[in-house]
């Protein structure tokens, strides 16, 4: 786990680890401004790849997750100096901090930090997101296993066997998820096949959801289809829905909503007496 932790924490640290050891050297040097720069945006990239993959089970605004980056990014550099001027010498006994050892107890340190901070962000980004249970899966060796995985949320990006609107069949394909219900979901079908010529169909952006580059289409305006939790095909969604494409799903299904006859009323039990509007009379 030490080990885990320093190669965590090496990449977070740089900011400051560096700037020490040139100084020790003999003679002295100093890093310059570029150098610096660099080595902070290598702690940044680190902390973003961290943030980014941590609290992926949430969509936020785009702004939040290069916001908790930076955080951690001078948060490691504060802990990495602190570690270095005050515990380094009390541990090893007045030892130079840019000495391998405290180098070594420094990145522990930031690499413990990044640990926490990921767990803390992975447990939020899965707080409001319910949980479900599939159905166990036969596995090598004649075993099986459940697993835990999110419940698909309304506005992202999924795969999963889609059931085929003409037959009672299911084939694998990336769907947006319109709203989660007790049991299934609700999804519109995304498709590579051309469907320009369709008004019930709209072009889809590849932003934040799909980096294959291939054109697709989603269907729009349309019942969305009945998908089982169980039939998803991940424990992780693939990203959001181009914001566009979500508003005018939006729009699109509230019109649909609005244009479905009302539901019929329910027979009264036979033999009965008719309900009045007035309700049963005081005697």
């Amino acid at each position: 786990m030490l080990l885990f932790f320093v190669a965590l924490g090496y990449p977070l640290a740089l900011p400051v680890l560096m700037p020490a050891l040139l100084k020790a050297q003999t003679p002295p040097q100093h890093a310059t401004s570029g150098q610096v720069a660099i080595l902070v945006g290598i702690a940044y990239a680190v902390a973003l790849l961290l943030d980014r993959q941590a609290g992926r089970a949430r969509r936020v605004e785009l702004w939040v997750v290069p916001a908790r980056a930076a955080g951690l990014t001078a948060a490691s550099s504060v802990v990495a100096h602190l570690v270095g001027a005050y515990v380094v010498p009390e541990v090893f006994g007045g030892q130079d901090p840019a000495a391998a050892n405290g180098a070594a107890l420094q990145c522990v340190a930031v690499g413990a930090l990044a640990w926490a901070w990921r767990t803390r962000v992975r447990a939020w980004a899965g707080d409001p997101v319910p949980r479900v249970r599939t159905p166990a899966r036969p596995v090598r060796g004649g075993t099986r296993r459940t697993a835990t995985v999110a419940r698909p949320a309304a506005g992202e990006v999924w795969v999963a066997m889609v059931p085929f609107r003409d037959r009672a069949e299911a084939a694998r394909h990336y769907c947006v998820v319109v709203g989660a219900r007790s049991g299934y979901a609700e999804v519109l079908q995304i498709t590579s096949k051309d469907k320009d010529h369709r008004e019930d169909h709209l072009r889809m952006e590849h932003e934040g959801w799909d980096r294959t580059g291939k054109p697709s289409w989603v269907e729009i305006g349309m019942v969305p289809r009945r998908v089982p939790y169980e039939s998803f095909l991940s424990d992780h969604p693939q990203g959001p829905c181009p914001p566009r494409i979500w508003r005018e799903i939006q729009r699109r299904q509230a019109a649909l909503g609005a244009a479905r006859p009302p539901r019929p009323p329910r027979p009264r039990p036979s033999g009965g007496p008719a309900p009045s509007a007035r309700g049963p009379r005081r005697p």
